[in-house]
Order: structure tokens, then sequence, then C-alpha cells
């Protein structure tokens, strides 16, 4: 009876055990830990904590008694203070004992509190999950084991990891506290080591950089993934996860409830998920073609183009044809992409020697390691491959159509405008690319330069259309503005979009600090504004800022013929004539929705401007104001400029679709409606298709990217990871994997639109004007010759009424509809 009520009391007290006593008698005292025999199977810690009065020192030392090897040793100053130290996880079975040793007083008392803990979690069918409760004063460790044959991958080609995620309830185990502090929560973090010696130094100072060590910081949810590209890299043996709340800044008590779960994989494979990536984003092909039937269905068949062309067209691109705009974006590539991988690559290192994975905003539910390569989500880093498939097939497609020219002979073309979309989409690979790698908020101003770049080359793209090209004389009668130069274009654009979006993210890097946050207001934070810039400097910086956006805003209304000296109806260029047309075929007169289009295009554009301006104005009170993000409203206001423009210059489409419309009764009355027509019904449904399915393409990746977004780099790590996601597709993509895909789609669907707008070609241009008076002139004699045959109406009645405006739906108006080259 006496031996089995000991070996109860051994087991009980196996857990917290409490040694006090004084050094009066002796400068030595011996307490015994009695339970340790009985944890033989199991890994376990001692977590200990001391404090002593009396005024001198006092050495505390836990030891194994057959050993003699000390598990924790350290001295005390016997002022009252309190000390705490963990000791390194063990498979202990020996006994342990505590030696107290100091200067012999009757003054110097101690006491001393051991507690023995269990850490091990046990993996069964690749998880294994654990509870802990959090409190301010302890840190919590747990261990699991790993061995060769588990970590083994399942076969070849494929690799291993281990994902150690923590949840939390984020709630006080005491309701009555929890309601004392408002509901406030606070934040805990997170450490995954095989080396146990950083233990001491993570509970010192969580935000001590600790090297070998994966850790980051959380309140509801926070994941770290091994594998073996990591640092430390998946290997057998034990693995320790230790958690630590951060300090908080009110006094009441409460426990942290986090629920453990260790998962191991050995069946991940990446290859196979990119090489479908890169098949669906080869389907991009399809989209400059559908473009072509639509917007020049006179040339679709790429008429008298021969191979010989088209390989000498690639073999002399440098040297043959105009391409500044081209040579500018390889320049821009060549000096800021090489900048941007030296800064992400340096806080990528920096986070991978510290071990602290707040550094960069990953979705870490849905991350994905590079095999043993690199310590990335590759997931993340594929995703960008579209941009530049896209890119390759926009340059291959254009080379063709520039072959083409050079194959009838044409004089008259510039494709630089159309080679840059597809260089700067190649390059906004490359940038979102490098962003996340290490995503942040001062990283992210990589991601959008080409984004900006992009936009500002539609717009640029819009105005070319019609302007004076220095080697396209006779356009001149088509319009009336001088064509972009390069330098302005890096002067007055690039320029100043990247100079007031490096230092507007400057602004933006604020310390985040770490804490408290209300659950009602998950993604409210208090800042500590971590700029340097005195006042005035800033204050200088948005007045030039703002000077800037005035001085854009005055060049668009006169680019847009705004200007009071551009008024004048009169003053509409008008569309210059081949020398084989015939002035004798006499064509039906204008409609008057044609002439609606004249008067109502000067008025279209000034409403635009109006309320682009005032969106303008709008978003800059809202930077200045810290309610808009920088690069997002620069980015925003490039956006809607190109849809503005889309808008505008759309003008005279939407009357063309309108007469189409209301002049088919009329025609089909007339039996005059035939199928000599078609290409030009192709070009209005076409375009009608065309812009809904860029539309919708468009609007699917803005809902991947702002309603499902996985990370806000804007916020604390912590707040980020409440975002975070589970993989959307296949265990592999997640929802911002979906915005990368859709998004290089949409941005050549728009593209395909500012390419026939800027009408590279002119002499495909022109004649395909030509073309359209000729078959509306065989159409009107047609129908003129008809009628007459049937008696139906006089000759002179039917030469005024030719066909009922229908010649007048084939035709574009001057402008030229679709901008078709």
């Amino acid at each position: 009876m006496i031996l089995i009520f000991f070996f109860i009391f051994g087991l009980a007290s196996c857990g917290l055990q409490v040694f006090r006593g004084s050094l009066a008698n002796s400068p030595e005292a011996v307490h015994l830990i009695r339970g340790t025999t009985t944890l033989k199977d199991s890994v376990t810690i001692f977590y200990l904590t001391a404090t002593c009065n009396g005024g001198n020192f006092i050495d505390i030392a836990l030891y194994n008694e057959k050993s003699r090897l000390s598990e924790i040793y350290t001295n005390l100053a016997c002022d009252g203070s309190v000390m705490s130290e963990y000791s390194l996880p063990r498979l202990h079975g020996d006994t342990y004992s505590v030696r107290i040793s100091g200067v012999q007083s009757s003054d110097s008392t101690y006491e001393v509190k051991v507690d023995t803990r269990a850490t091990s979690i046990s993996i069964s069918d690749g998880v294994g999950t654990t509870n802990v409760s959090l409190t301010d004063t302890h840190m919590e460790i747990k261990t699991f084991q790993l061995t060769e044959d588990m970590i083994r991958p399942k076969s070849n080609g494929y690799y291993s990891y281990v994902k150690v995620n923590v949840e939390s309830d984020n709630k006080f185990l005491n309701g009555s506290e929890s309601k004392s502090v408002n509901g406030l929560r606070y934040v805990a973090r997170l450490l995954v080591t095989n080396n146990m010696r950083l233990l001491t130094d993570f509970y010192t100072n969580y935000e001590t950089a600790l090297s070998g060590s994966l850790r980051l910081s959380f309140s509801t949810q926070g994941t770290i993934t091994v594998s073996n590209a990591s640092s430390p890299a998946l290997v057998p043996g034990t693995w320790i996860i230790a958690l630590k709340t951060q300090p908080r800044e009110y006094a009441a008590e409460g426990n942290k409830n986090v629920r453990i779960r260790v998962t191991l994989v050995t069946d991940y494979e990446y290859r196979n998920e990119i090489w479908i990536l890169l098949g669906i984003s080869c389907l991009g092909f399809l989209i400059p073609f559908m473009a072509r039937i639509i917007f020049d269905a006179e040339n679709f068949r790429f008429k008298n183009l021969r191979f010989k062309d088209w390989c000498d067209t690639l073999k002399n691109w440098f040297w043959s044809g105009s391409k500044g705009i081209t040579y500018f974006i390889l320049l821009l590539a060549a000096l800021l992409i090489v900048s941007a991988f030296q800064v992400v690559n340096a806080k990528y290192k920096d986070m991978i020697g510290t071990g602290d994975r707040d550094m960069c905003y990953y979705n870490e539910k849905c991350y994905r390691p590079y095999g043993s390569i690199y310590d990335v989500s590759v997931n993340g880093i594929a995703s960008n491959l579209p941009f530049m498939v896209q890119g390759i097939i926009l340059i291959l497609y254009f080379s063709v159509c520039e072959a083409c020219c050079r194959s009838n002979g044409h004089m008259y073309f510039d494709y630089s405008i159309p080679y840059s979309f597809g260089l700067a989409l190649i390059c906004e690979g490359f940038g979102s690319l490098l962003y996340h790698i290490c995503p942040s908020q001062i990283i992210f101003q990589f991601d959008t330069l080409f984004m900006f770049i992009i936009s500002i080359i539609m717009i640029i793209g819009f105005f070319d259309g019609n302007s004076i090209r220095d080697s396209d004389i006779r356009y001149s009668r088509v319009a009336k503005h001088k064509t972009i130069r390069i330098p302005k274009i890096f002067a007055f654009f690039v320029g100043p979009v990247y100079f007031f979006n490096f230092i507007g993210n400057a602004l933006e890097a604020e310390e985040l600090e770490y804490g408290i946050s209300h659950p009602d207001e998950p993604f409210k934070y208090e800042t500590s504004n971590g700029n340097n810039l005195p006042f005035p400097l800033i204050i200088a910086f948005y007045i030039a800022f703002a000077l800037w956006l005035i001085l854009i805003l005055i060049w668009t209304a006169y680019k847009l013929d705004l200007l009071p000296d551009s008024l004048n109806p009169q003053n509409m260029p008008q569309v210059e004539e081949s020398a084989s047309y015939d002035r004798s075929v006499k064509v039906s007169s204008k409609s008057s929705y044609l002439k609606k289009i004249e008067r109502h295009v000067g008025t279209a554009k000034a409403f635009g401007f109006i309320l682009y301006a005032g969106i303008i104005v709008m978003g800059f009170i809202g930077v200045a104001l810290g309610r808009v993000a920088f690069s997002l409203f620069i980015l925003g206001i490039l956006i809607l400029a190109v849809i503005m423009l889309t808008l505008i210059f759309f003008v005279p489409l939407f009357w063309t679709l309108l007469e189409f419309f209301s002049a088919m009764p009329q025609a089909v009355a007339h039996n005059s409606l035939n199928l000599k027509v078609s290409k030009s019904v192709l070009f209005i449904v076409g375009t009608i298709l065309y812009v809904l399915i860029g539309c919708t393409v468009t609007a699917v990746s803005l809902i991947f990217f702002g309603k499902f977004s996985v990370t806000d780099k804007s916020i604390s790590p912590w707040k980020s990871r409440e975002l975070n996601n589970d993989c959307y597709l296949r265990n592999f993509y997640d929802t911002h994997d979906f915005w990368h895909l859709f998004a290089s789609f949409s941005l050549v669907l728009m593209a395909m639109i500012t390419v026939q707008m800027s009408k590279p070609c002119r002499d495909c241009y022109l004649h395909y004007l030509d073309v359209r008076r000729s078959h509306i002139r065989r159409i009107t004699s047609k129908n003129m010759k008809k009628r007459r045959k049937n008696g139906k109406v006089g000759e002179e009645k039917a030469a005024e009424e030719g066909v009922v405006e229908l010649a007048d739906v084939s035709s574009p108006p001057r402008e030229n509809p679709a901008g078709v080259s």
C-alpha cells in the first residue's frame, strides 16, 4: 500500500514542484526532482523559475544524478528578482536534482519551481495534433520526431515537406476577463527549429535574429513550412515547436488557447502544375488572330506574306524599322529589373538569415516550396509565367504583321508601340516574379512598375493613332498633332511616375506595432511614423506631385482638342483620298447619325475629361490623408485614363452600331441587305463580342485581386495571415495566382484594341478606307440599277435615295471607329 502511494505521488509530482529553503546552516542545498524516471519514453523539458532574498548571489544547477551533467545552470542576485529558464528537450529517464549554492547566511532564502513537461507530438498517417494554453509568463514547447523513412519522398520526382500550423480561437479562457479588457486579443510568436540551443534566446527576446530557425507572429492562424530548401532544411531528428505570447499593454491575465497541427507530405511535385499553366497561357495566341479577323477583315489572311520576309524581319529586328519605344522599354528593363533583384534578394537573404517570416508576406497556407532549390512559394513565382508567354506571343505576332507589310511593299509602318506591349508584358512578369520572392510594402513598387508603363503605352497608343509621324507626311490630313517623342515619354511620364511612386511607398513603409487589436476592427492597426523625412520635405513632395498631375491634365486636354484654339468644328481633319478614288461615282449622303457623331464627339471628350479630373482630385486628397495607397492611386488613374480614352475613341463605333440596327429594317424592306456586307456585320458584331469578352476577363481578374486577396502588405504580418487561404485548385494554386492568369489575358485583349487604334501601318489603314469606299460604290450602283429596272421609282429619286443609309452603315466615319490598321 505504501509503495502504491509513493508511485502515485511520484507521477503526480512529476509536473510542478516547489522547493523552498535557506542557506543559514549550509552554503549548499540539494533537492531531488521526483518522477523523472517515469518519463523514459517521451521527450521532456524542465522549466525552472527561481527567486531569492538576502542581498547575496546564489548559483542554481539542475543536473543529472547519473552523468553529473547540468541541464540548467545559472546565477541569481538575491534582491527579490525572478529568473526563468528552459532546459533543452531530451529523452529523460534518469534521476535529476536541483542544487542551490552560495554564501552561508541566515538571510539567504530562496524559492525554486521546477515544471517537468512532456512535449512529444505523435505523428500518425502523416498528421499529428495537440493543444496548448499560452500565458504571459510561460513558453510552450512541443517536439516531434522525424525518421529517414518518414521524410523519404514517395518516388523519384517527388519532394517532402512538413507544415506546422497553429490556430487560435483568439479568446480568453475566462469570459469575465474578456469583458474587462473589451475583448482585446493578443499576439503570439511561433518558432520551429531543430537547434535546441535557440530556445533560451527565443524566450528572452522573441525578436532576436535566430539563424537556423523559422519563426513568425500570429493571432488566429499561422503556418511554417519546413522543406529541403528551407533553413533549417528538412532532416531526420527531433524538431522543436516553441510558442510564446508577445508582451501586452494591459494588466488583465488570460490564456491563449492554440491548436498545433503537424502535417507531413511526401508526394509533392510542381513540374506538372507549371506545364499545365504554360499550356493554358499559350491559348493567348488566339487573341491577336481573333482581333485581326474582327478589326481587319480585309487583311486577316496576311495576303502576299512570304516566309522569307518574316525570317528577314526576325533576323534584322534590331537594326531594321522604327522601334524607339521598344528600345526604351529594353533600357528600362536593363536598369530597373537588375536593381530590383538586388533589393529583393537582400531582403530575402535577411529573412533567411534571421528566420523571421514576418519580413515577407506569403500566403503561408498555400506555400509550395521550390523543391530543394529555393525557399520561395513556387506557385507564386510560376503564376507570373502567363505574362511572359503572352508577351512572347505578341512579339511574334507583330513580327508577322511587320513582315506582311514588307511583303506588300508598304512604306509607312511603325510597330514600335505594338512590340513595346509584348516586351512590357515580359518585363511585368519578371517584376511580379521578383516581388513574390519576398512580398512586402516597399517591394511592391517593382510589381507595379511595368503596370504603369503598360498603361502609359496604351495612352500613348491612343494618341499616336491620330498623330503625325516623321516618316508619314501624307497622314497630315488625317491628324494634326505630332507623335510623342521618346525623351518626352521618359521626362514627363515614366520618370515622374517612378519617382513619385518610390517616394510615396517610402512614406507608407511605416513601422507596424504588433500587439492588441479589437475583434470588431480586425484590420485597424496602430502605427508609428517610420519615415525620416522632415515635414517640410513631405509638403514639398505633395506640392510637386499635385503640379505634375495638373500639367498632365493640361496636356491631356490639348491632345483631346479641348483647349480654346481647337474647339472649332471646322478644324476636324479630313481623311486623305487615294488617287484611285473615283469622284464621279456618287455615294449616298451622310446619315443623320454620322452628323451627330461629329457634333457629339467633342462633348463626350469634355465630359470624360471633367469626370477624370474630378476623380484625380478626390484620389489625391485620399492619398494625402493616408486613406489610399500611393501605388494603387497612380495605377488606378492610369488604368482609368485607358478606360476613358477607349470610351471616347469608341463613341463613333457606338453611333455606327445604332445606325446599323436602326437602318436594318428599312434595308430589308428595300431588299438591299445582301451577303456582300457580311464583313461589315462581322466587324460590328465581332467588336461587341470582343469588348464583352475583354470586360468579363478584366472583371474576373479584379475580383480575384480584390475580393479574394490572400495577403495585405499594408498591415501587420499577423493580421495579414488572417487573410491566408488554402490552395484553390489542384492543391497548388491560390486565388492570387488566378489574378495573374486572368490579368495577363486581360492586358492582351486591351493591348490589341490599343494597337488597332494606334494604326501601326498607315498604308494598311488607308487601303482599308479605299476598299470600304469601293465596296460601298458597288453595292450602291447595283441597288440603283435594280430599282431602275423594277421601275419602282424614277431615276432621279433612285439616285438620291441609294440604298437607304446602308452605305453609311458599311462605311466607317473619318476617324475609323475601331482604328483598324
